[in-house]
């Protein structure tokens, strides 16, 4: 049983709940207070309010560089307290925990994913109409932690889990793409959903909304401070940028906006 290890699995938190607010320690609290023992990994709580999507995303693009097994809690919840369901899905020997709004899609979809409707856990009096994280899916990976099984927490589920059917990016013919920035991290880098693979080692340039972004390159010393590029940066996706400077500044423009790409080497 995970719960009796030495070394039980650590709890990874994605959420949007910033931190200048006591939402996160509230949530941590609940975590230790029911598991003494618990390891947090506070992967990220600056997702944009509400922005599913990008949740959903970030879950995608760290998944593969965070432990195994651990119990993730993906918290991006605009519905919170209406009458959307909490989940508990388990893949790749991890269990997912979060609500059924599409913020666990990359899970969802996967061949092994078992899920489960998280209906019993708590009742109407202890669990906030508006605060999930803290009443409902902190007790649950507790419950999980301790070794006991995901069939208590509970049913299998009737309807089909949310999913998002939108990766963010889509090809538009040969050699063009268009995708959407879905993450604006503290550079000022504009994250787009568009896989860098995609592109191939392609000479390509893009346009941000309308406005040229340059073209594709390898490393930011690959052009003058100052100047505006795209690389595809640590997520594995497509970024416009500008070298030691804010290309959301640069541009004024942040989470939504429409990037497009084409290929200009004539391949």
């Amino acid at each position: 049983m995970f719960g009796s290890s030495s070394q039980p699995m650590p709890v990874v938190l994605l959420t949007d709940f910033g931190t200048s607010d006591p939402y996160v320690g509230q949530v941590k609290g609940v975590l230790t207070r029911l598991f003494p023992r618990v390891t947090v990994l506070d992967l990220f709580h600056d997702i944009p309010p509400f922005a599913i999507k990008s949740g959903a995303w970030m879950l995608e693009r760290c998944l593969p560089h965070m432990p195994s097994p651990a119990v993730w809690m993906c918290v991006v919840d605009p519905g919170v307290g209406s009458g959307r369901r909490g989940l508990v899905a388990q893949s790749g020997g991890s269990f997912f925990i979060g609500p059924d709004n599409g913020v666990l899609t990359p899970v969802l979809t996967r061949p092994d994913a078992r899920l489960l409707a998280l209906d019993g856990m708590g009742d109407e009096e202890s669990v906030s109409h508006t605060f999930h994280g803290r009443d409902l899916f902190a007790p649950a990976a507790a419950h999980l932690l301790h070794g006991r099984s995901p069939m208590e927490l509970g049913t299998p589920l009737i309807a089909p889990p949310v999913l998002l059917n939108d990766p963010g990016w889509r090809s538009t013919g040969y050699g063009a793409w268009r995708t959407e920035v879905v993450f604006q991290d503290r550079y000022g880098n504009l994250v787009t959903a568009l896989p860098g693979d995609k592109l191939r080692s392609r000479t390509v340039k893009g346009w941000l909304d309308g406005m040229a972004c340059g073209a594709l390159v390898s490393t930011f010393s690959s052009v003058p401070v100052g100047a505006v590029t795209m690389i595809v940066g640590g997520f594995g996706t497509v970024e416009v940028v500008v070298n030691q400077g804010s290309a959301a500044t640069h541009f004024a423009r942040s989470l939504g906006t429409e990037l497009v790409i084409r290929v200009e080497d004539g391949s």
